[in-house]
């Protein structure tokens, strides 16, 4: 009759084996990552080239020292008044379509361009040639522009105006 098992014997691996294990899985990942390796490699190369790995690097090794500078200077009440305005500006920015400031800016182009070639006269404008100016259709486009654009700015303060009176 045969001999009952009393205790199992499990193979015990060695650290070479350990190692050529995790060496094969390391291999085996890398060839399902290629592509993100390779731009990865590309993208910490330029980093060096441009010497930001080497200011990264300097950031993480005095962790502790550029954090706690950095706290120091964001407690400061201008940093906060800062931090808060520029937080404001940017939920502003958000809310305006790209289109329209493309629309506003090629408007703002063409003007300082017009400027910028203009033979300004030092001579005062008199009332009848700034009524004469009044019929020229791009000075009143330009006047019915801004005079929108103020009141889209006016409507916006009184409805907060009233707003905070509530």
């Amino acid at each position: 009759m045969a001999n009952s098992i009393t205790s199992i014997v499990r193979p015990v691996e060695t650290e070479a084996e350990k190692e050529a294990r995790r060496l094969e899985q390391v291999r085996a990942q890398t060839a399902l990552d290629a592509d993100g390796i390779m731009e990865g490699m590309k993208l910490l190369q330029a980093m060096h080239d441009k010497g930001l790995l080497e200011i990264l690097v300097a950031l993480f090794d005095r962790g502790d020292k550029v954090m706690s500078k950095l706290v120091d200077i964001v407690s400061t009440p201008g940093a906060t008044t800062a931090l808060q305005t520029a937080l404001a500006a940017l939920q502003g920015v958000g809310k305006i379509d790209g289109a329209q400031i493309a629309k506003s800016l090629d408007g703002v182009a063409a003007g300082v361009d017009r400027v910028a070639n203009a033979e300004l006269s030092t001579k005062p404008m008199s009332v009848f040639e700034l009524l004469k100016q009044l019929r020229d259709p791009d000075v009143s486009a330009a006047l019915r522009l801004g005079l929108e654009f103020l009141k889209g700015v006016g409507s916006s303060v009184r409805q907060r105006d009233e707003g905070s009176h509530s």
